[in-house]
């Protein structure tokens, strides 16, 4: 399948003076892809990644591109995903990433508001949430798949920052929420069961492990432990399709 990347450089000059609840920041938009992590791994996707982050990972394989990119307007993009709307009517998943997409949920609903009034249609459509922002209901009734990914103390990232126990918990009570963990020791275990499960934010139904890695033999390295740890503990595993695929490259 032939692939498709648009990669939206920042350019201060861009902005445009408009309404900022019609416009959304972006960084890229690929096709011609798969789903590579989570419950729905390997499925046929379009990303559209979205700009900024609340957080900074350690090992963020996407930081070089959420940094960039610039705010467009609804008729912009649409006018950008014109070639994706067959194989998105097909059944490819509108993956909605970043970044932080929920940063930007409320222009984001407006927009497939628009999306829907232009195709007749509204794809099926994911969501990739670190769990720091509690989803709205109005965007929320638009997401088929919550692919949260909450993260642990291996990210460094400070833990007022990353662990928000009243969003997890509410963004676990939504339909078809899954939680993805990277793991990089046995050790992460105990931190998910203590912070998680113990306090009954989150299902061990809805936990996923998934090995760190941004190549394919970091994943190779950390793959065997992980798998053992599923096994272990009963939740399910996730590989990172894209990597074995592609290895490390960004925009597939």
């Amino acid at each position: 399948m032939e692939k498709h990347r648009t990669l939206i450089k920042s350019n201060p000059s861009f902005y445009k003076e408009t309404n900022s609840m019609f416009m959304l920041e972006v960084s890229e938009m690929f096709s011609g892809t798969i789903q590579g992590e989570g419950i729905n791994s390997g499925v046929p996707a379009v990303f559209l990644r979205l700009r900024h982050c609340t957080l900074s990972c350690r090992w963020c394989d996407t930081s070089s591109v959420w940094v960039v990119g610039n705010p467009y307007t609804f008729d912009e993009l649409l006018g950008i995903m014109e070639r994706v709307i067959e194989d998105l009517r097909k059944g490819a998943h509108l993956v909605l990433t970043g970044g932080s997409p929920l940063r930007q949920q409320k222009a984001l609903k407006l927009f497939i508001d628009k999306f829907k009034e232009v195709h007749s249609f509204v794809p099926y459509i994911e969501v990739e949430n670190e769990c720091t922002i509690l989803p709205d209901p109005g965007f929320a009734g638009y997401v088929k798949c919550w692919n949260n990914s909450p993260k642990l103390e291996n990210s460094g990232n400070i833990t007022t920052f990353r662990y928000q126990p009243d969003v997890i918990k509410k963004t676990a009570q939504l339909p078809n929420s899954w939680f993805k963990f990277v793991i990089t020791s046995t050790d992460d275990w105990k931190e998910i069961e203590r912070d998680f499960l113990e306090q009954e934010l989150i299902k061990r139904e809805q936990i996923i492990l998934m090995p760190e890695g941004a190549t394919r033999e970091e994943l190779e390295y950390n793959r065997e432990m992980v798998m053992d740890l599923c096994i272990r503990e009963n939740v399910r595993y996730s590989d990172r399709l894209h990597i074995l695929l592609w290895n490390r490259k960004t925009g597939v």
